[in-house]
């Protein structure tokens, strides 16, 4: 898409998979690349790559709506789960590295 284009490309969206009362499951397959989507299809996919899905991907992606991250990711015990505590609701964010998903389920409402 050149510099000057009159579209502006469309930001990669979160699809969801699954929706069930109190939890719901997340596919990040429209933010990888070509050579990552290459390396899931041929069974290859590196810690790295599983630490980008949810890093790089979902993290700032709630990060962004507002979310607040109050336990969990990068810095403390499970890399790959973070609770969030979203206006007066609290979530738990895992991510199951096998399906390339992220469920996202509320641990508790006031």
């Amino acid at each position: 898409m050149g510099l000057f284009s009159p579209r502006t490309p469309k930001p990669p969206q979160i699809r969801i998979i699954k929706q069930l009362s109190g939890s719901r499951i997340l596919d990040f397959t429209e933010f990888m690349d070509d050579a990552m989507k290459q390396r899931v299809r041929s069974g290859t996919l590196d810690f790295m790559d599983k630490v980008a899905i949810f890093e790089d991907f979902y993290i700032p992606t709630r990060e962004s709506e507002g979310w607040v991250a109050i336990k969990g990711g990068r810095n403390d015990g499970d890399r790959f789960k973070v609770t969030w505590q979203v206006a007066d609701q609290v979530l738990i964010g895992s991510y199951n590295d096998l399906e390339f998903t992220v469920t996202e389920r509320v641990k508790k409402a006031k």
